[in-house]
């Protein structure tokens, strides 16, 4: 018995040392912003809804470095479109019908640590310099 306490007692650092210290924590990164399109005068989604007059071809995503346009990366969700964040941007544009808009971002960056990897979080967001609309994390753009 005394053999199985002496095991135990040297047994015990070696548990309390394996125990992983980043256990519970969320490392959750805004990484994309999520839009869609709809008309002003109905309210129809113009990209989703059951006439939809566009498609995603018909939409751009973009940013600017150097005046040159950087394409951005997005795709179709159930009802919205993900645009992937690109390092550093704040300000991306999406043009659709021949108007554009402007979203800037407020981006806020953590990390990385011991438990997450480097993580951003949207702190503001913008569309033509107005707040949209808070019910929703998709934001309606008007055609």
């Amino acid at each position: 018995m005394k053999q199985f306490n002496l095991f135990l007692l040297l047994l015990l650092p070696f548990l309390f040392a394996c125990k992983d210290e980043c256990e519970g924590i969320d490392c959750l990164s805004d990484e994309a912003f999520a839009f869609t399109i709809k008309s002003a005068e109905s309210g129809e989604d113009l990209l989703f809804g059951s006439n939809a007059q566009l498609g995603l071809d018909d939409v751009e995503v973009y940013y600017m470095q150097n005046g040159t346009r950087q394409p951005v990366q997005f795709r179709a969700e159930a009802n919205y479109v993900v645009v992937a964040l690109a390092p550093e941007v704040t300000e991306y544009y999406i043009t659709a019908l021949d108007q554009t808009d402007t979203i800037r971002l407020a981006i806020s960056s953590i990390g990385p640590s011991e438990c997450c990897p480097r993580t951003q979080k949207v702190e503001d967001l913008t569309v033509n310099n107005q707040t949209p609309n808070q019910d929703s994390w998709v934001i309606t753009l008007q055609r």
